[in-house]
């Protein structure tokens, strides 16, 4: 890493500093998904008795080798994959064969290099789509409510060394954004403590790796002050940096908790060890557990901090460049996609439908009555010119009026007859039409 290479001073950097370099510049969340997506295929290969190594193939060989691995593999339970985990495996094993296969310079998703691959892959996509099989799920966040039952949760409690962790990572996820990954390698660092509160920094991220085509300026996140006699997040995280061992050297934010009582008693409440990944890859879910907060039947990650965080944004109606500057997003198309409506979001959009729409049993109290007749009629010949405009399409205003003209006299004010024949054996029909029945109509002038 650079603070290896870097001295004070002009200096040569050997050739084993340099390839550090080189193969630092990959993100530790793309070699470990390489690494997981390689561990899954030679497992199918043994199982398919492919015993040699896929890199020691061909080109032809190696392509069709990841076709049938993409469209045989299943998980531990026997299961499908989701689509979208297909298309990660895909990425990881071209990486892969980038990084061991000597003079290896192809792409796996060029279909230009690889046609085969990429019509069965496709093919197979398209029809596990069709099938409503492999459909990834979304990550799921938390309602308003939620979150102010979290913050007042005795889990969440300031005053013991894992509640104040669990805090400082909840305050962190709902203010910083931080996508999934991002809080395992978060270091002290990237939070400043000044007069005008926390500042959290954020050097690189999924979509800002820096490097020679990146951005070169840090995204800093400034966390809005406490209000006055309430100790909030600026309170909290300054606590938290606070009780870090003095002369620690893990530079990593989450560091253990001390299994000492007489240590904690002392102040000495965290251990200069970073907790362990699974602990810290799991923890917004395990708040939510803990805090009693139903997730049966949702998608509870760490992600889902983020997705709070701007669906908080977006319920605020703030701007979406500035909601940008606090997210990292470059592009309006996928900041908005954190606002895709769920399926909570459409249901209750439909019950507002229905709700405008509904008819009141009352309505019904007053029914038309209509004897038996086909729906194909003719007016009687007497009638035709008289009312000859009248057909089965007109509207319930037109049928009113010109029915009235026929023979308005006779009939009671609140009903008008039109007399009607069959056409199959020319028996007189009559239909009544009950104005009362149009009363919460609206009738075109």
């Amino acid at each position: 890493m650079a603070q290896d290479i870097s001295p004070k001073g002009n200096h040569l950097p050997s050739l084993e500093q340099l390839s550090a370099l080189a193969k630092g510049r990959v993100p530790q969340n793309t070699v470990m998904n390489t690494e997981k997506w390689v561990k899954i295929m030679n497992k199918w290969r043994a199982d398919v008795n492919y015993n040699y190594p896929l890199e020691s193939q061909d080109k032809d060989t190696i392509e069709l080798q990841v076709t049938q691995f993409l469209c045989g593999v299943t998980s531990k339970n026997g299961e499908y994959y989701s689509r979208t985990s297909l298309k990660n495996a895909l990425s990881a094993i071209s990486r892969y064969l980038q990084d061991v296969k000597p003079g290896w310079r192809y792409s796996l998703h060029n279909k230009v290099d690889f046609p085969d691959l990429y019509a069965r892959f496709d093919g197979l996509l398209k029809d596990m789509k069709k099938k409503g099989i492999g459909e990834t799920k979304s990550t799921d966040g938390l309602s308003t409510d939620e979150i102010r039952h979290i913050i007042q949760h005795e889990t969440l409690n300031p005053n013991v060394p894992f509640g104040l962790l669990k805090r400082v990572f909840f305050w962190i996820c709902i203010l910083g954004a931080p996508r999934s990954g991002e809080h395992v390698n978060l270091l002290a660092s990237q939070l400043a403590d000044t007069p005008d509160g926390i500042i959290f920094k954020k050097g690189q991220q999924k979509n800002d790796q820096g490097g020679v085509d990146g951005n070169q300026f840090d995204l800093n996140i400034p966390f809005p002050p406490d209000p006055p006699g309430i100790a909030g997040p600026n309170h909290d995280i300054s606590k938290f940096l606070s009780l870090r061992p003095q002369k620690g050297k893990c530079p990593y934010l989450y560091l253990s908790v001390s299994r000492s009582a007489n240590a904690i008693a002392q102040g000495k409440w965290y251990r200069d060890k970073q907790i362990a990944d699974r602990t810290i890859r799991s923890m917004f879910k395990t708040i939510c557990v803990e805090c009693n907060i139903d997730i049966k039947g949702k998608n509870i990650c760490n992600h889902s901090g983020r997705k709070t965080s701007i669906f908080e944004l977006f319920d605020l109606g703030i701007p979406e460049n500035t909601g940008m500057a606090i997210t990292g997003h470059h592009s309006v198309g996928g900041y908005r996609a954190y606002a895709k409506p769920n399926n909570s979001h459409k249901r209750e959009a439909l019950s507002g439908i229905k709700r405008k729409n509904s008819i009141n049993e009352s309505d019904f109290s007053q029914s038309t009555s209509i004897s038996e007749s086909d729906s194909d009629f003719d007016l009687d010949e007497s009638q035709e010119d008289s009312i000859s405009n009248v057909s089965s399409f007109c509207t319930a205003k037109e049928i009113m009026e010109k029915g009235s003209c026929i023979n308005s006299a006779s009939h009671a004010p609140e009903e008008d007859h039109i007399i009607m024949k069959k056409r199959k054996d020319y028996k007189y029909k009559k239909v009544m039409i009950v104005k009362k029945y149009y009363k919460n109509c609206t009738f075109n002038k």
